[in-house]
Formats: C-alpha cells, structure tokens, sequence
C-alpha cells in the first residue's frame, strides 16, 4: 500500500453519518468482505443508479483510493451495465461483519432496532432496495429469510412508526408498505431522499 493509503487508514474513523449509510447499505446491496485480517465495504449497484453510488462514494471518499470501476458484465446471457468501488480494509468494519454476517450470509441480527433507527439509515435502504407496487411500496428482502423481515418489519413498526406485512415473492419474503403507510413514509425520508429516486413512491406527493 503506497503513503496515501496508510495515511488514510491511520486516519479513518467511522462518523456518524457513515454509520447511518453503512447500516441502510449492508441491509441493502452493500457486502463486506475480507482481505488480510480484516474487512472492506464493497458497493456496487446497475449503472443507472450511478448517482446513489456517486453519493455513496462520496460519504465514504475518505476511505477510498480507487476511483469508480465501470464495466460490463454478463448476466444469464445478457450483458449489463454496473458501477463498484471498494473501501480500503479497516478494523472498524470487523464489528459491523460480526452484526450483519452469520458465517458467509448476511443476516437481519437479534439487535436490528438498537441499530436501525434513523431516517437516513431507512432511506438508504429504500433507495437500495425499495420498489414502488401499484399503490403501496416493497423491500426486497430475498436474501433474508422469513423470521429476518419479519423481525425487520417489527423494527420499523417500533422506531419509525409504520405498519408492513411479509408478502411471498419469487419463493422469497419481502416487506410491503400498504397505501396508508406512504406519505408518511415519504415525510420521514424526503429530507435525505436524493431526488431521483423519488420514482420508487407509488403515488403523487
């Protein structure tokens, strides 16, 4: 690693916006992954979201050397177009390994709603993974499984105040917001919503 690196990982310490994002990003489409002894952020999202990982790559610039990646990748034969970058490994992201990984899976933990609580942590998450539905809104949760986005849902419900029910999809479970549940939902993130995800609330706000 040249001067620069070092000098950025003697110096990095998690503020608490980064907190905030990192913990909507791994509930979304962020991982970590090890090199060496300890752990790095690894994001990466379809080139049209280019501007939520340029948001992305900003919060945490002061812990990145590589400038974006972008590339092609084939997918079940067809090729897409995505955009990733790296953090540089760090002790700090071990902790956060521990809470969101059960061996190689990323999980929804025990203690979900003493960490999830804050507007912009949720709307990191939507951003990531929510998706308008007629008139209500879903998360994606496939990756977790149905015990976790129920637990999820019970979170939300006990520190932002709204209802959701589990729906089944594709043989997965995911988190749906009903209709009632969307203006406010919209109040609690409009505040760090970038403005071109504002697509994903079904309805005129």
């Amino acid at each position: 690693m040249n001067v620069k690196g070092i000098l950025k990982k003697s110096r990095f310490k998690l503020s608490e916006r980064q907190k905030l994002v990192l913990i909507g990003t791994l509930l979304g489409d962020g991982s970590l992954a090890k090199r060496g002894r300890n752990y790095r952020l690894f994001i990466k999202h379809a080139e049209n979201q280019r501007k939520l990982i340029k948001w992305k790559y900003d919060v945490f610039k002061n812990i990145v050397l590589m400038p974006l990646n972008y590339f092609t990748q084939k997918v079940k034969e067809k090729e897409y177009k995505f955009i990733q970058f790296v953090t540089l490994t760090h002790v700090v992201f071990n902790k956060y390994r521990k809470i969101f990984y059960k061996d190689s899976r990323k999980i929804i933990p025990r203690e979900i709603d003493q960490i999830f609580y804050h507007p912009l942590s949720l709307t990191v998450f939507l951003m990531d993974d929510g998706a308008s539905d007629t008139f209500g809104m879903t998360i994606q949760t496939h990756s977790f499984k149905k015990n976790e986005v129920r637990r999820l849902g019970q979170t939300i419900r006990k520190n932002f105040k709204l209802e959701t029910s589990l729906r089944r999809n594709k043989g997965k479970w995911i988190l749906y917001f009903p209709k009632r549940e969307i203006k406010e939902l919209y109040r609690i993130v409009k505040k760090y919503l970038l403005p071109s995800f504002k697509y994903k609330f079904p309805i005129a706000l």
